[in-house]
């Protein structure tokens, strides 16, 4: 907005990513946080979406409360790397929100 970045915990992106504590996180590049970021959102994504069409169209009720609930988990760790991301990535983290509002 006025040409400045928003200060980015490293500490916590880092453990976001490798889900633990790293030794020396300011020493992690931002364009290799920012491309697992990416990464690990594009997976959740397909997850989600692929879920969300099985739990459409299956009649099994296992099956849908299970691809419902898969949909969830994998949602709460979109949500984990959401204060980390840029635009593209918080996109990909809004089409996973209206993709779930059909369940």
């Amino acid at each position: 907005m006025f040409g400045w970045k928003k200060k980015v915990d490293k500490a916590a992106w880092a453990e976001a990513i490798y889900q633990k504590k790293i030794m020396r996180p300011e020493n992690e590049p931002d364009e290799k946080l920012s491309k697992l970021t990416t990464f690990m959102l594009e997976q959740h994504h397909r997850i989600i979406l692929e879920s969300v069409q099985i739990a459409l169209s299956t009649k099994n009720v296992d099956t849908r409360k299970g691809r419902v609930d898969l949909s969830r988990q994998h949602y709460q760790e979109m949500l984990k790397l959401k204060p980390f991301c840029n635009k593209e990535q918080l996109a990909m983290i809004r089409d996973a929100e209206i993709a779930m509002k059909q369940l």
